[in-house]
């Protein structure tokens, strides 16, 4: 049996629904899969009907975003209980939030003469999940770039005209919010940090695994990091990071084919086990 425990839907800033995730999941012969948009749990009731359709096990997951020594870190949590009044407080806030930032990047791109608005975004989204992959694919669509990547380089990356801070979680009160919540709070993409030596500082805060396999990793990442996990006593996870050929310019699932014993630990190690939905 294989898993792949990384995987984005139009809940968040991938170009697949929730249920279109699952089947693509199941054609690409996966055991188990997790639905772990960015700081949302919205789509986890459509992939849980389409998992017991396809037959195929789904973890209720979620990827925060969060930022540490000034630079951005992704936490994946596993095994969520997604009606955490808490948890939900939070993520409603972090929507106000992503709201307001997309409108100002909006102004700053019609004041160097793009001609974009909210109606064109929105239609890649809703307004419960802006991201700027979805103003990418606006400017795609407006001729203004070719590809997501174009759209970051000229306009919205980091150092571009029209690129605005995001307000992102601090990364320790990422984990504290998942350890809370009882899910299972688990690093992502180490390889991508632009500094990994913060990890045995968010293993003092309470991190307990480590996303050891990843699309972008290398075979010498994936070496030195399960190491890393060895070291710390951390479980071991992987994902492909799926977000749909039209974000990632390729498919990505089925690249990461991660065996189903790791999937037993991490279950060993989680407090949840509700249904969804």
């Amino acid at each position: 049996m294989i898993a792949d425990l990384h995987m984005h839907s139009t809940s968040s800033d991938g170009s697949n629904s929730p249920s279109e995730v699952v089947r693509l999941a199941k054609e690409h012969n996966l055991d188990c899969i997790s639905l772990t948009d960015h700081d949302t749990v919205n789509g986890l009731c459509e992939a849980s009907e389409a998992s017991k359709k396809y037959n195929i096990e789904l973890i209720p997951g979620i990827e925060l975003n969060s930022f540490n020594e000034e630079q951005e870190v992704h936490i994946l949590g596993y095994f969520l209980n997604y009606k955490d009044k808490n948890l939900l407080e939070k993520l409603n806030n972090i929507i106000d939030l992503r709201l307001k930032r997309a409108e100002e990047i909006l102004k700053k791109l019609n004041n160097i003469g793009i001609q974009i608005n909210l109606e064109d975004i929105l239609e890649f989204t809703n307004k419960n999940y802006i991201g700027r992959p979805h103003i990418a694919r606006a400017l795609i669509k407006k001729k203004y770039v070719t590809t997501v990547k174009e759209a970051f380089e000229k306009y919205i990356g980091e150092d571009a005209p029209a690129y605005v801070k995001s307000y992102r979680l601090n990364t320790y009160e990422a984990i504290e919010l998942l350890k809370n919540n009882g899910a299972v709070p688990v690093l992502a993409h180490p390889g991508l940090l632009k500094n990994d030596k913060i990890i045995k500082d968010l293993v003092n805060h309470g991190l307990m695994g480590i996303e050891v396999y990843h699309s972008k990793h290398t075979q010498d990442d994936i070496n030195y990091y399960h190491e890393i996990a060895k070291s710390f006593n951390l479980l071991i996870t992987g994902g492909s990071d799926f977000h749909g050929i039209e974000v990632d310019g390729r498919d990505l699932l089925g690249s990461i084919k991660l065996d189903y014993s790791y999937v037993e630990l991490l279950k060993a190690k989680a407090k949840n086990f509700m249904e969804i939905c």
